[in-house]
């Protein structure tokens, strides 16, 4: 039998000490969603935590530019950010032509692109992620 709990101080301890096992698998509800946190390998020794929304997972759910965007990526996916310039690049550019030319003629020089993934490389990140949103619960299997 499947029982949701509000998560406390105390539960969030416990699934971070979860979480850093080889294998582990937790659930959370949010709203009417299921929540699911597992252990995936990433190459030959290298894993990650992967979320899963209702037991699936999409890339296009993450951009915000796509048709498939998932609201509650905000809230439970991890935020990575990328230069569209490398540093190199951006000082080899300020070189040639000069700071406010390089800046006039490559308007996105110092900007970063900003994308969701459903991974996240600690558990420390993805607890920290997961404790601002409100009204989560976890579901945890009670004996009958």
């Amino acid at each position: 039998m499947m029982v949701d709990k509000p998560v406390t101080k105390a539960m969030w301890t416990n699934i971070a000490d979860e979480l850093k096992g080889y294998f582990c698998h937790v659930r959370f509800r949010y709203q009417d969603t299921v929540v699911s946190i597992t252990r995936e390998r990433d190459g030959e020794s290298r894993t990650v935590l992967a979320v899963y929304f209702d037991g699936k997972m999409c890339a296009g759910w993450g951009s915000e530019a796509s048709d498939m965007f998932n609201p509650l990526t905000r809230l439970f996916w991890c935020e990575k950010r990328r230069r569209y310039y490398s540093a190199k690049r951006v000082a080899e550019l300020e070189k040639l032509f000069g700071k406010r030319k390089a800046k006039a003629m490559f308007p996105e020089l110092h900007d970063c692109m900003r994308y969701r993934t459903p991974f996240f490389n600690s558990s420390a990140a993805l607890i920290r992620q997961f404790r601002k949103a409100d009204g989560l619960t976890i579901i945890t299997e009670q004996e009958a």
